[in-house]
């Protein structure tokens, strides 16, 4: 009987630096051939978003993912994303392990945002935070057990998920600050999370130098960055080059993208110079095959 890891159980099986280092391996070997990434499915259901998505690392397995997007939940206090992510063995195809995709794609795609920030050399002394739902709390989660953190500053529309969040950050040992505006997050902040829903850009003022911005709102019609920030931006990193410029809200025609794989593998430099610095994600497949095959081995571990 295939067996299915959910939410609690997950959380507790996760080393975090561990988990990132899986993750960056797997970027790593897709960047240098040794995966695969087919074209994902996706489609409108009465307004929201659903997506399929299959993904191979060499030695990791074979990754399929189901998952959608229900923004508005985020107003009747629910989850807005959900879904499920199957492992298999690449070697026969057998089934190995079923997985709460919701808690999963928030912890791979904080991971992949934590990369950034060693991709870049950002510092995480002081972290903003635009939003406040779930992809902001696995963000804070993620980032204050591999980074040293001091502070928070926190915006969002929602009062109610406001306080939760803020609540949630300050158990995690992080002096936390609610803000009135966006301006003073990026003013007070030296790495800003954006994790949002809007469909128009909630950045729309340039960063100080030394700021870096990770922005995970996606897909289309979601917008969280102006054309006017991403122009004035030293670097641009995408989680993938492709999926970012067919998928995400934003406008980036003739900005140079580099590939967040491209950069830990040592083949390129995402030079901050005296500028800021912006990574951007949609999501895909190998981060998912990635945190799959690691749930796994700790799963196989405990188990054994």
């Amino acid at each position: 009987m295939l067996r299915f890891i959910p939410k609690g159980q997950l959380m507790q099986l996760i080393n975090y630096s561990e988990f990132i280092e899986t993750v960056r391996d797997a970027l790593i070997k897709l960047h240098r051939g040794h995966g695969e990434l087919p074209p994902r499915f996706s489609t409108s259901i009465r307004g929201n978003w659903w997506g399929l998505m299959l993904g191979y690392v060499e030695g990791m397995g074979v990754g399929v993912k189901v998952v959608n997007l229900y923004p508005g939940n985020a107003d009747k206090g629910i989850e807005t994303i959900h879904g499920v992510v199957l492992l298999f063995s690449e070697t026969d195809g057998t089934p190995l392990l079923a997985i709460d995709g919701s808690s999963l794609t928030g912890l791979r795609t904080a991971a992949a945002s934590a990369l950034s920030i060693t991709a870049t050399a950002a510092s995480t002394d002081v972290l903003g935070f635009i939003g406040a739902g779930e992809q902001a709390k696995y963000h804070a989660l993620v980032f204050s057990r591999l980074f040293k953190v001091r502070e928070a500053y926190v915006a969002s529309r929602g009062r109610g998920r406001l306080m939760d969040f803020t609540r949630y950050v300050q158990e995690l040992g992080i002096n936390t600050h609610i803000t009135t505006n966006v301006r003073e997050v990026i003013d007070k902040s030296s790495t800003v999370v954006i994790a949002t829903t809007s469909t128009s850009p909630v950045l729309d003022v340039k960063p100080r130098a030394g700021v870096h911005v990770i922005s995970v709102g996606a897909p289309k019609p979601i917008n969280e960055i102006s054309r006017l920030v991403l122009e004035g931006a030293s670097c641009i990193l995408a989680d993938n080059r492709g999926a970012v410029l067919s998928e995400a809200g934003e406008d980036f025609t003739g900005l140079r993208l580099m590939d967040l794989s491209e950069v830990l593998s040592g083949d390129a430099k995402c030079m901050r110079d005296n500028g800021y610095t912006v990574y951007k994600s949609v999501g895909f497949s190998t981060l998912d095959v990635a945190a799959a095959y690691y749930v796994y081995r700790a799963y196989i571990k405990g188990s054994g």
